[in-house]
């Protein structure tokens, strides 16, 4: 009698035990809202968007702005915070690269969020060896209005994307509607906001390119931990 006490005495606190464990190691709860706008290799009016091959020697590298507009990390806001990731999103994993430009301003515990957010769940898709992927802290410059949106890193980057006028409405801009977009396609907005970059220059590493006037877009985008 007594052992069955003790017996049913230790599988109460190490049922305990574990769920103290399990509390303290479950990842954090997280949920990320904002502004998305991009430039990449291909022509304005990117076919890859319509799950055709790039424009160019069937590649397709992108720089890629989120504006945190509202999110958290658990108990941590993000709000505010802007990260940009660039990589190629035709290489194969054993040949890729990221680079991850992340706002220096930001308070530590933030770094390691938005780290942990965009290398692990955003980007995962891209598979990444850790050795070639690149994280800077970084002064960012970001602005955006209805018909502009520019992003600016040092001398590293340059993005400025300008959306497209429609014809038959001019003061909306020319629009892809119900995308058929793999990527990213339940976080996006359903609309994409078409543009072409006037300016999109990258340097970092052994990756450099100048893709002025080619293709651009904005939307919105939600990401969340469930």
């Amino acid at each position: 009698m007594r052992r069955s006490k003790y017996l049913l005495t230790v599988f109460v606190a190490l049922m305990m035990l574990c769920g103290i464990s399990g509390a303290v190691f479950a990842e954090p709860v997280w949920s990320i809202e904002g502004e998305y706008f991009e430039g990449c290799t291909c022509n304005p009016g990117c076919p890859c968007l319509f799950g055709s091959e790039p424009t160019h020697n069937k590649t397709c590298k992108i720089s890629g702005v989120f504006r945190i507009q509202k999110g958290n990390y658990g108990q941590y806001s993000l709000a505010g915070q802007t990260v940009i990731g660039i990589t190629d999103l035709t290489a194969q994993p054993d040949k890729n690269w990221i680079v991850f430009y992340i706002d220096e301003q930001a308070a530590a515990v933030q770094k390691n969020a938005l780290l942990d957010i965009f290398q692990n769940h955003v980007f995962s898709f891209a598979k990444v060896p850790v050795e070639r992927v690149t994280v800077k802290y970084v002064p960012i410059h970001a602005e955006s209005s209805p018909w502009h949106k520019k992003a600016v890193v040092a001398d590293t980057l340059t993005l400025d994307v300008e959306l497209l006028h429609g014809a038959g409405d001019p003061d909306k801009p020319t629009q892809i509607v119900n995308k058929n977009f793999l990527l990213w396609a339940k976080e996006f907005d359903v609309t994409l906001d078409m543009g072409k970059a006037v300016m999109h220059r990258f340097r970092e590493g052994n990756q450099e390119w100048n893709y002025d006037g080619r293709s651009g877009f904005a939307t919105v985008f939600r990401f969340t931990s469930n």
